[in-house]
């Protein structure tokens, strides 16, 4: 077995590696001087089942052209089987029709994976886990759930928290995680322009004051959801508000605008390269352990 790795998040490739006692592989990554990227895997993958890490994240449009490039490379090289291990897959909000005349970019993405000579594929937190189906080969979707449930049990008291939604769409998954907890459940109503973007927390259902509120979702994009959310939970007295979320893509000046609202900590997974984006009350938890554990399963 050998990874190998986009230049998405070297790091999270290296890692695996490291956890799955395996070889990471030398590839020399770069553009041509009109632009067009190239690949060229060094290492031999002879015979090798190849585990090709690539989180979809900015430059998006890039790091998808890249991984397609690497997958058509370590088939001609040799390779045995390929799993493509996609930490954070970008397109995947975009999993309906919200506007007529808007192509579902989840569907196209997972058309150009499964056509880029891949066995299996691996994700994590899938915003709707419909888009599992959008590929055509076997897939496997991961969860941080038990690392960040391990992380609340290790940190708060249950008797003074409480899970918060921050949408009736995310209230299953916040119900499974206030069930896995043994606490209580409240749930806000928040509402988005598709057009403009903006994020309006409208009314709250559950009594948060004088609580430790765990708000869970899937993704922090331009962090717009964080800083409403916990403006209205501090509003209506709770103790504190902590924010956690499998992929933390912090797009534009989402650090600035987390660091200073009135969130008190924000916890991700490590899906996406946080890099010069880190502030003071971010903290990243590594889901590499969860992706190693599942590679071993399936190998």
């Amino acid at each position: 077995m050998i990874v190998l790795s986009g230049s998405s998040h070297p790091m999270f490739g290296r890692q695996l590696a490291t956890q799955l006692s395996v070889s990471f592989g030398n590839i020399e990554l770069g553009s041509f001087p009109n632009g067009e990227r190239r690949v060229w895997i060094q290492s031999s993958v002879i015979n090798e089942d190849a585990i090709l890490v690539q989180s979809f994240s900015t430059p998006v449009d890039m790091h998808v052209l890249e991984f397609s490039l690497l997958a058509d490379a370590a088939e001609r090289a040799g390779a045995k089987t390929i799993t493509a291990v996609i930490p954070w897959m970008g397109y995947s909000l975009q999993d309906k029709v919200f506007r007529q005349g808007e192509p579902i970019a989840a569907r196209v993405i997972a058309d150009i994976v499964s056509g880029s000579r891949i066995d299996r594929v691996m994700v994590m937190d899938l915003h709707s886990n419909s888009v599992a189906g959008f590929f055509s080969v076997p897939t496997t979707v991961l969860s941080s759930w038990d690392l960040f449930v391990d992380d609340v049990k290790n940190r708060f008291r249950k008797e003074e928290s409480i899970v918060v939604s921050p949408d009736f769409g995310g209230l299953k998954r916040a119900h499974v995680f206030a069930e896995r907890l043994g606490v209580s459940l409240a749930n806000i109503d928040k509402a988005r322009d598709l057009h403009t973007g903006k994020v309006q927390a409208k009314f709250m259902v559950g009594e948060v004051k004088k609580k430790i509120c765990l708000v869970v979702d899937d993704v922090i994009n331009t962090g717009s959801t964080v800083v409403e959310i916990a403006r209205l939970l501090k509003e209506h007295g709770a103790k504190k508000v902590v924010f956690y979320s499998t992929h933390a893509l912090l797009a534009g000046s989402a650090s600035t605008l987390l660091q200073e609202s009135a969130v008190d900590e924000v916890v991700v997974g490590d899906t996406v390269a946080v890099g010069e984006k880190m502030f003071p009350k971010l903290r990243v938890l590594s889901v590499v352990p969860v992706f190693a554990e599942a590679i071993h399963k399936m190998m």
